[in-house]
C-alpha cells in the first residue's frame, strides 16, 4: 500500500498530463527502495533467527530475549507491528482526487 501511496503522488500529475515518463517512474522506485529493503530485511530475519527454529523444535520453545522484552515493557509492544505495517518511510496521500472522482463522490 505504502508503494501505491507513493506512486499516486508523484504521478499524479504527469498521468493527469498524459506525460509520465521514465524519469517519473524512477521516482517511485528510488522513494520506495531504502523502506522496501528495511522491511524484506527484517522480515527474513524473523523468518530465518525466529520462525524456522520455532518451528524446527521438537520440545515446547521458550520465547527468545526480544519478546520477552515486550512483556516487560507493554509500551513498545506496538512498535514491531507499526515497523512492519507502516515502515521506515510512511506515505500519506497528497494529491487531490481527481475531477471525475470528485463529482462521483458528491
Amino acid at each position: 500500500m505504502q508503494g501505491a501511496v507513493a506512486a499516486a503522488n508523484l504521478l499524479a500529475d504527469p498521468l493527469s498530463r498524459h506525460a509520465v515518463t521514465v524519469d517519473d517512474l524512477k521516482a517511485v522506485q528510488a522513494r520506495r527502495w531504502l523502506p522496501t529493503r528495511v522491511t524484506q530485511s527484517i522480515q527474513l530475519f524473523l523468518q530465518r533467527r525466529v520462525i524456522a527454529p520455532t518451528l524446527a523444535r521438537k520440545s515446547e520453545p521458550k520465547p527468545p530475549l526480544p519478546l520477552k522484552m515486550l512483556d516487560w515493557f507493554p509500551r513498545v509492544q506496538r512498535l514491531p507491528a507499526r515497523l512492519i505495517g507502516l515502515g521506515i518511510r510512511p506515505e500519506h496521500v497528497q494529491t487531490r482526487a481527481a475531477p471525475a472522482l470528485r463529482r462521483a463522490a458528491e
